[in-house]
């Protein structure tokens, strides 16, 4: 199988690369910059730091069985939201617009798989009131870059669902930097639980293997567990100084999840 993975240099994408290659798939890593690192195995470096450009965009997904979009924004500080956003607030729209042009030319009938998010608006109408009014909260007020990546995503979806192509914008709620496990949850309701990168990576590679993945485009995917959300309440709660109010609990856990996010 022969798979792009735009935003190769990224923390899901990485390990998308390394995870396909390792699979035996021939894969496309897509970067930006030259990497630091060169990805494992025989993966294919393209670079060019305009990847919304037609020509390169069409020549990168020519042939391709599936293409991935794990590109993420860019902080001041990495995977940090409460610092300044340095790359285009639109940049998982414009890029998913590219795409689908660039594959009805040259791989019309590849698969395309899209991060998306959880946490920030496209699954607000899976949510309960108060987790939507918090997260709301959170990405309005409190962090509002947030806001603005959540605004890109459900617009990405938007390109995504009138593009009549085989796509996929799975949504975690909130990234870790946890190991690997394949203990993945993926259901069309929402559950306030975290999610390793490497988990959405072999999650991608999985989806991009399965030549029947069902009908739910854009599922909800946490680390399935035992662990109740009231003991993992509880574990915030313990973070926390005595004396601290429930709804400190309730903000402190809502914040940590959307730390991390991207």
């Amino acid at each position: 199988m022969q798979i792009t993975v735009f935003g190769a240099s990224g923390g899901v994408g990485g390990h998308v690369v390394a995870l396909a290659a390792g699979r035996g798939h021939h894969v496309r890593a897509v970067y930006r910059a030259a990497p630091h690192v060169s990805p494992p195995g025989q993966a294919e470096i393209l670079i060019r730091p305009d990847i919304f450009d037609p020509a390169f965009a069409a020549a990168a997904v020519r042939g391709a069985d599936v293409v991935v979009s794990a590109v993420g924004p860019n902080f001041a500080t990495r995977h940090n939201p409460r610092t300044a956003m340095t790359s285009p607030p639109d940049v998982n729209q414009r890029l998913a617009r590219t795409l689908v042009t660039a594959m009805r030319g040259s791989a019309p009938r590849a698969r395309l798989i899209c991060v998306s998010t959880a946490s920030m608006g496209p699954a607000d109408g899976l949510m309960g009131p108060g987790p939507r009014m918090l997260f709301r909260f959170f990405r309005t007020v409190a962090v509002p870059n947030l806001g603005k990546v959540g605004r890109d995503l459900c617009a990405m979806e938007d390109e995504l669902a009138a593009s009549g192509l085989d796509w996929h914008a799975p949504r975690p709620v909130k990234l870790t930097d946890g190991g690997q496990t394949g203990n993945v949850q993926a259901a069309g309701r929402f559950t306030m639980r975290s999610i390793s990168r490497a988990d959405v990576a072999w999650h991608i590679v999985t989806l991009a293997e399965d030549p029947e993945p069902g009908p739910l485009r854009t599922p909800v995917i946490v680390t399935a567990s035992r662990k109740s959300s009231a003991a993992t309440m509880a574990g915030a709660a313990a973070r926390l100084p005595s004396g601290t109010t429930k709804e400190c609990v309730i903000q402190r856990f809502v914040g940590e999840l959307l730390t991390g996010v991207c």
